[in-house]
This record gives C-alpha cells, structure tokens and sequence, in this order.
C-alpha cells in the first residue's frame, strides 16, 4: 500500500458499460455521492451500448482512444517483460481447469494494451497522489488498475466485488483469471454484503485486512401506495437468465389456488421460452412483461401502483440484492431463497426467507397463504420500510464508501 498521506481529489471509475444503457443501474444511486465526495469523477466505460444516463456536472465520461479488445503489441510485451508474465500466468490460473495458453496469452495482451492506454494518454497529465483509481467489478478492469500499481505504486488502486466476480465456481475455469495478481495490487476491495465478506476473507486470509463491507442502498421514494385487492398482486424484477431461476417461480404459479397478478421486469436470452411457459399458466393467474425498462420505470411501479409481494427467487447471489433493496424501500414485504446476502435483508421484519433450493410447492405455498399472513397489513409495511431505512439508505452507506475510498 502507498504510505503516502495525500488525499485524491480525482476518481477514475471503470465500469462494464454505465453510464451507457440500462446496466449497472447500482451506480445510479451511488455516483451522486462520489460526485459530492471527489472534486472530478472520470467514468471510463469499456462499452458504450445504449443511450448515455444524465450524470452530475463534475462528472465526465472518458472513451478508449483505440478499441478495448486490442491486444498489446509484442513491443510493448519487451518492454514490460515482468508484467505481461504476471499477467499471463494471472490469466491462465491455478486449478484442475487452467485457461488455454492461447486464451490467457489473449486475455493479458488485452489487459496490458489498456494499461498503455492509460498511462500514455488518459492519465498521462495526471499525479498519481492525486488519482483514486476504482474498478467496478473484480474481472479483467480490476486487473488494469492493479497493473497501473504494480508499474508505479504511487497509483492507488480499489474494485467492489459483488456476485459473478465473488465465486470461482461459477467461471468456465474454476478460477478468475488474473485474481491472485489483482489480490496483490489492489489496497483495498469492498465486497456488498457480509456473506460476501466472510467469503473473501476465508478464501484469502492472508489478506483479510484488505477486504471491507461497503453496502449498496437505495434512494427512499416513499412508501408506496397499497389496500387489500381480491387478486395477490406480486412484482418480479430480474434478468431473465437461468440462475436468476423465474422457471422456478412460474412452476410456482401454476400449482396455485389463489388469483395472482404477476408482473415481471427484466429481459434476456431466456425471455422467448419463459413467456412461452407463462401461457400456459392456469386462467387465475395474469402475467405481464415488462421487459428491459430503465430503472426508474420499477421506481415509478412501486410508487403509484399497489404490490402486495415482492419475489427473488435467484439460484446464486454475492450481495445484498438492490431488487429486494428498492422494493423494501416502498414498504414492499420480500419472498426470496436464502442465498448470498439475501438473508441480510429478508427475515422476520422484511418477509418470507426460503430455504436456498425451495421447491416450486413450497413458493406456491407461501403464495397462496399470504393474504392471510402477518405480511398483509398496512402496519407490517411499515415494520419493511423501516427495516430498509436502517440498513440500506443509499447515501448513507455510499458515504461511508466514500470515508473508505479517501483512506485508501
């Protein structure tokens, strides 16, 4: 870590596609907060698919000079022998699947081009003790920054690691490329939740002191509206991907007696067969999609229209999901599988916490029973909003990320 105690007054925010698209909708609601904490705030996107989101004045949007995929000349491969090795040993990674040599060497040739690019033109005019350099994710942009400091350690060097980039398990390898290398070279890595904490710090003891608990929240909307209504309106919102599991939920429906209005937000590769399955629902149950909708439309759902119950029923988390977050925020009780940081904000206040691997019939159950459980009061709205209120304000929590970012 570099002792030096200048405090940085830039941060360089590398993201998958934000502010670009839908995506990454999180930093909607933490930017404002950076902006207030950092005199400049540089967002670098890898991608720039979508319309661009409004962002704070004092915040710029940087675009690659050359295409990010581009892989680093043999040139520059000499002239950083030591580096492009990490890097490739870092890609190729330990474990019974390491990476194919032509895919590692591919994969750090990319990474070291991006380094080039940052310090011969995005950051060349810019003081290292002045930067704070932060990747969104603990995948290849983590690597980058972690690259920057191991050239130069006067760069200080973050990521937040949420869910995909949190277990091994779930990469084609068993393993994330480049992830001891980044462990070395970032000061300090924020995870979202406590499992998610807890997780990092067992995998990798030897550096537990560089691992913290930096929540996401959510802005509060108010308490949306709601009365008892003859059907259970019940509001869904996730991408449609097999882990998120809303086959499951679908299943679930269908072994139902009592009227349901569904309503799902969120698109995907699985949204033709899943619709394809929601036909065949039985006539008590209406369903409608949403698709992929900027997030401010959930917002505007859950602020003007009643929703009895909100479902999360995803095989696999990392944090504490901002789904369940923004639905709590509006007073909304919670139905969700005990995975990752969801038993963190759904428990005897909040809603109904499902085993991890919860049967179609043990969802359609707690479905049916619902309206006539503890959860079906104006009173037990409350209880969930004030339950989010303690834990999950968003500028309280992105404040104390900004307390963690000015110590790295």
């Amino acid at each position: 870590m570099s002792t030096t105690t200048v405090v940085p007054t830039e941060l360089w925010l590398f993201t998958t596609a934000f502010p670009y698209g839908s995506g990454e909708s999180y930093l909607e609601q933490e930017l404002p907060v950076l902006a207030e904490r950092f005199r400049r705030v540089v967002v670098v996107p890898l991608n720039e698919r979508g319309l661009l989101r409004a962002l704070p004045p004092n915040v710029d949007v940087l675009h690659w000079p050359t295409d990010p995929g581009r892989p680093a000349s043999v040139g520059s491969m000499l002239r950083r022998p030591g580096l492009f090795l990490q890097l490739l040993r870092g890609a190729r990674g330990p474990g019974p699947r390491p990476m194919p040599w032509r895919d590692a060497f591919s994969l750090a040739r990319q990474v070291l081009a991006r380094v080039d690019v940052l310090r011969a033109r995005l950051l060349a005019d810019r003081a290292p003790d002045d930067v704070l350099l932060y990747a969104y994710w603990m995948f290849d942009q983590a690597a980058m920054v972690a690259a920057m400091h191991a050239l130069d350690a006067r760069w200080r060097a973050v990521a937040r690691v949420h869910g995909f980039d949190l277990y091994p398990e779930r990469s084609p390898w068993g393993h994330f490329p480049f992830r001891a290398f980044t462990l070395q070279h970032l000061q300090r890595i924020f995870t979202s939740s406590a499992a998610g904490l807890k997780v990092m710090q067992q995998r990798h003891p030897e550096l537990a002191g560089r691992f913290f608990l930096a929540r996401l929240g959510t802005t509060d909307h108010g308490a949306g509206p709601w009365e008892p209504a003859p059907a259970l309106r019940v509001v869904s919102c996730s991408n449609l991907i097999p882990l998120k599991r809303v086959d499951l939920l679908i299943e679930a429906l269908r072994l139902t007696t009592t009227a349901v209005e569904w309503t799902h937000y969120g698109g995907g590769p699985e949204q033709e067969r899943l619709r394809a399955l929601s036909a065949t629902l039985p006539p008590h149950v209406q369903c409608q999609w949403k698709g992929a909708v900027a997030n401010r439309e959930v917002l505007k759902h859950y602020r003007t229209q009643p929703v009895d119950l909100f479902v999360h029923l995803s095989s696999t988390e990392g944090g504490v999901p901002v789904a369940l977050q923004e639905a709590a925020s509006f007073g909304i009780p919670l139905l969700a599988a005990d995975v990752g940081g969801v038993g963190e904000i759904v428990g005897p206040a909040t809603g109904i916490l499902l085993p991890s691997e919860p049967s179609a019939t043990q969802v359609a159950t707690e479905l049916d029973r619902f309206r006539q459980g503890p959860f079906a009061t104006s009173e037990a709205r409350l209880q969930v909003r004030e339950q989010w209120s303690a834990s999950y304000q968003g500028p309280a929590n992105f404040g104390h990320f900004c307390d963690l970012l000015l110590g790295a």
